[in-house]
């Protein structure tokens, strides 16, 4: 059973008789999980040994062509380790200050972060992740950036949950290459340039990963080329509760924010102690979900009704 999900809603009366709807529970969001990147079938390249590789500068991969101009989901499993090293470890990086787009761990900081340069250099969009102690401590972290060549702007996610898309910090907007002809690499700096400080020079204190991390080169780094992330962005779930309460001769209708084909139960009480089931089948529409408490489940007096999300 799912969680059971109320509101107290009350002082509706009919005749005499008061009637509340009561609701309990809290608010839930669905994480989607990094796991998830299997639905997208096989990646276009994997790629299982760190070190330099050519650029994706022009390069056409898995049928795309020039793919640092398209739609692109990259994704690693990386073991963090705490640490005092301030310096911007490469976990993935391909062309330069002047195009490219660089992922890197800062020890001392303990932040993941995502820089694309473009423009001649002078644009810069940043999105940073700042990593949990139980992230750093925990072993292999899911790892996924994606591009969304529309929006010429990368998403980052850690673990499943985004991280939020980059944000240009400069004066001029970001446009749409993530990578020019300076070498790739996977955890090392791959060439003489890397993305990114805004002002076409190097990421600060760029450097090869070291020990600051490990990249799982079982899993290696996965690339699915012309494809943004199909992970969904965590959606926080409405809280669950009474919208509507219409008493009439022949009982009182109930409506809730049910979400469409979800099934919900109704329990009744006089006491908020003993409670007896109305119906345990209501299957929710487009509109929500709504019950009609009539007959002997009607009672007079004082009485409570609960919603329950199978």
């Amino acid at each position: 059973m799912k969680d059971l999900c109320s509101s107290l809603l009350s002082g509706v009366c009919l005749g005499t008789a008061t009637l509340s709807a009561i609701f309990t529970g809290v608010a839930s969001s669905e994480t989607v999980s990094v796991s998830s990147l299997a639905d997208l079938g096989a990646p276009s390249e994997t790629r299982n040994t760190s070190g330099q590789f050519p650029t994706y500068q022009n390069r056409t991969v898995g049928g795309v062509t020039q793919v640092n101009t398209k739609d692109a989901t990259f994704a690693v499993l990386v073991d963090f380790n705490a640490g005092d090293s301030a310096v911007n470890g490469v976990i993935w990086e391909t062309g330069g200050a002047t195009i490219g787009v660089s992922v890197s761990y800062n020890q001392a900081a303990a932040t993941l972060s995502l820089h694309h340069s473009s423009n001649g250099g002078n644009a810069l969009g940043v999105v940073t992740h700042n990593l949990t102690e139980a992230q750093i401590s925990g072993g292999d972290v899911d790892v996924v950036w994606a591009y969304d060549a529309s929006e010429i702007e990368w998403e980052l996610f850690v673990d499943g949950v985004s991280s939020g898309t980059t944000v240009d910090t400069m004066a001029v907007s970001s446009q749409n290459s993530w990578s020019g002809g300076n070498a790739a690499g996977l955890g090392i700096f791959g060439g003489n340039f890397a993305a990114g400080n805004g002002d076409n020079t190097n990421l600060v204190a760029i450097a090869n990963l070291g020990d600051t991390a490990t990249i799982n080169l079982d899993t290696g780094l996965r690339f699915w080329a012309g494809t943004d992330t199909a992970l969904s962005k965590p959606t926080e779930k409405a809280e669950l509760q009474i919208e509507t309460v219409t008493v009439a001769e022949n009982g009182m209708t109930i409506t809730w924010n049910g979400q469409d084909g979800e099934v919900y139960q109704v329990w009744r009480s006089s006491d908020l102690e003993t409670w007896v089931e109305l119906d345990d089948s209501i299957i929710a529409g487009p509109e929500g979900g709504s019950y009609l408490v009539e007959g002997e489940g009607f009672i007079a007096g004082r009485m409570f009704l609960q919603v329950r999300q199978f």
